[in-house]
């Protein structure tokens, strides 16, 4: 990545990149990178509508198109940018689009982002001859730290070295993780400047049983957006959905128990020697307030929907992605007065 930044830095550039790898954010920063120097800006929504930018995502790739836009003189501009991304154009030789970027004009710069390459024969040896190829996998501390702090800062907010700390022990170096779990705590923190570790130690969690508690604690406090955070969170920590939607029955089948049990008059320890789920007296709390802000009749019709909408996921009567979000949308909507 050094010779990217030095690329930049010189504004002198090859006329082809690779970034590959499987730390996707970090490909997207130095992608970014590249279009704010060559084109003056990294927002796509911009780009698309600059007459000199092609756009090419995902499968099937157009390699004609491609081909005939990078052969192209730019129009009215000095450059003339493509970028290819998640294309699986390096799955085989790709002969004719090799042969291309080996002729390109001087006003033509492509940009190749993927996740994986399966064939370094062909095209990929043809990017390396007259371009630039880099695999992006983690990233040094260093980096990401100094990534966090700008991400905070250009979105008003300031962390302590320990809420820092805390974070990567919780996080590891994922940076896509990362990305959202800072996206939490920016919405978390609202008004105030300073995240702090309580803040920290609050929102990200390592255990997708104590996530699917914030999950419900979101739809409880009618939180729509914040619960689909923490569900799409628990989604990139490769938690399936079927598996949250039997997560958040189990935590519906835990509160509709605490909270009976709290209406019968029953003292703390004993509501935690009845309910196994609760590793401790001390977290009797923590659940009876959550149940608080469910009727009894919320929780049972939110444990038969899990059910209900479990098998019907299973049965292919609707997607379990699905399945989950309608029962994240609908619980965590307000009651008609």
């Amino acid at each position: 990545m050094k010779t990217i930044n030095e690329h930049i830095k010189q504004n002198s550039f090859v006329h082809v990149y690779l970034l590959y790898g499987k730390e996707q954010q970090a490909i997207r920063i130095y992608r970014n990178r590249l279009l704010k120097a060559l084109l003056g800006t990294d927002s796509l929504e911009e780009l698309k509508q600059d007459m000199n930018f092609s756009l090419f995502v995902g499968t099937p790739f157009d390699v004609s198109s491609v081909i005939e836009m990078a052969s192209s003189y730019p129009f009215f501009a000095e450059k003339r940018v493509i970028l290819i991304e998640n294309s699986r154009a390096f799955s085989t030789e790709n002969t004719a689009l090799a042969n291309c970027i080996r002729d390109l004009p001087e006003t033509t710069y492509i940009i190749f982002t993927e996740e994986e390459i399966t064939s370094k024969k062909g095209l990929f040896e043809a990017v390396k001859e007259v371009g630039y190829a880099t695999e992006i996998n983690e990233q040094p501390q260093g980096f990401i730290e100094g990534w966090i702090i700008k991400e905070l800062s250009q979105a008003g907010k300031r962390i302590s070295r320990t809420a820092l700390d805390t974070l990567l022990t919780r996080t590891g170096m994922d940076m896509m993780r990362i990305k959202n779990e800072m996206d939490k705590l920016i919405a978390y923190k609202g008004e105030d400047t300073d995240i702090k570790v309580d803040d920290v130690l609050a929102l990200v969690s390592e255990n997708p049983q104590e996530q699917v508690f914030k999950l419900v604690d979101a739809m409880s406090d009618k939180k729509v957006d914040l619960a689909m955070q923490f569900y799409t969170d628990l989604l990139e920590l490769k938690v399936s959905p079927q598996k949250i939607l039997s997560l958040i029955e189990r935590q519906m089948r835990i509160l509709y128990q605490v909270k009976d049990l709290r209406s019968k008059g029953f003292a703390t320890s004993a509501i935690a020697d009845s309910v196994k789920e609760i590793k401790s007296a001390k977290f009797i709390n923590k659940y009876a307030n959550q149940a608080s802000k469910f009727s009894m009749k919320e929780i049972a019709d939110c444990m038969n929907d899990c059910v209900d909408l479990n098998l019907k996921s299973r049965t292919g009567a609707l997607t379990d992605r699905m399945a989950v979000e309608l029962i994240i949308v609908k619980y965590s909507q307000r009651s008609a007065k």
